[in-house]
């Protein structure tokens, strides 16, 4: 009897132990995932790591790489069929969230492909210390400094990492490196104004410095358009792993397809309702003034 009751307080802990182990597995990844992508963290207001930027050498991302493809295999390995609902609820979101994130390593491989990751990096870098007051404009001013020091070596990574760059992709992260001037000076102005002569003269000297290297990861891309591939659709069975693993949507491509073609004649009737069917045109040339 003893035996008996004693197996069954086995099979009911095991499902819980398993539990805690995938809430401790999640909490360790979100917590990785922001040390690892520091630009990423100051964004969502954790404001541990703004003096960092993120590291795109090539043993970095493999390492990156390999510890969300492990994390995944232990979680897709669990057996969750004694979990209570909201449990296995738990563990489908969680599972989704690595998928996405093995989903572009192994599919889009942005930091091969999109030069916009670097772009963005950058940018993302300083904005995120702007948007919101939650410290003292010399130590937000202290830590763009640090971020604006780190951008040449962000870039050089960048060039080596591409090595199939995207034309579309790459005409886009050209636009926005020789847009980001305002960001870089005005909008971090109120900022530097708070530093010291010596401090203030070091910010200036890192912020100029990554003007430059930005502005010349442009001229590097602008330079390889021509011997850069076309952009091309990631293929059915990539669209359709997406939409069941990453949004977790019970349709396939087709069916998505036929929800637009759907929309599409259903504005269309709309349009023809118009007492003039032209207004519905978007291009804006139809209108003096919007």
């Amino acid at each position: 009897m003893r035996l008996t009751v004693t197996y069954i307080f086995l099979a009911l802990a095991m499902p819980v132990a398993a539990q805690q182990q995938l809430h401790k597995l999640a909490d360790d990844y979100y917590e990785w995932v922001k040390v690892e992508y520091p630009v990423f963290a100051s964004d969502q207001g954790d404001h541990r790591f703004d003096d960092r930027m993120v590291d795109y050498s090539a043993p970095a991302v493999a390492k990156r790489r390999a510890h969300v493809a492990e994390l995944l295999e232990k979680v897709n390995a669990m057996d969750v069929a004694a979990w209570p609902k909201d449990e296995k609820i738990d563990w489908i979101l969680f599972r989704s969230q690595l998928e996405a994130s093995n989903f572009g390593d192994r599919v889009l491989q942005t930091e091969e492909t999109n030069p916009q990751t670097y772009t963005d990096t950058a940018s993302s870098a300083i904005f995120s210390l702007l948007k919101k007051e939650y410290d003292t404009p010399q130590k937000r001013a202290m830590a763009a400094a640090t971020r604006f020091r780190a951008m040449p070596e962000l870039f050089e990574q960048g060039k080596k990492n591409l090595t199939k760059p995207v034309r579309l992709y790459s005409q886009l992260a050209i636009d926005s490196a020789r847009a980001v001037d305002p960001l870089f000076t005005d909008s971090v102005e109120p900022l530097a104004r708070s530093l010291s002569p010596e401090q203030r003269k070091e910010f200036d000297a890192a912020r100029d410095q990554a003007v430059r290297s930005t502005h010349a990861f442009a001229d590097w891309l602008e330079k390889r358009l021509p011997q850069m591939q076309e952009w091309k659709a990631m293929g059915t069975e990539h669209y359709n792993f997406m939409l069941h693993h990453l949004l977790l949507l019970p349709m396939d491509a087709h069916e998505v397809a036929h929800l637009g073609e759907i929309e599409l004649a259903r504005y269309r009737a709309l349009e023809a309702m118009l007492p003039d069917p032209s207004l519905a045109e978007p291009d804006p040339k139809r209108a003096k003034s919007i």
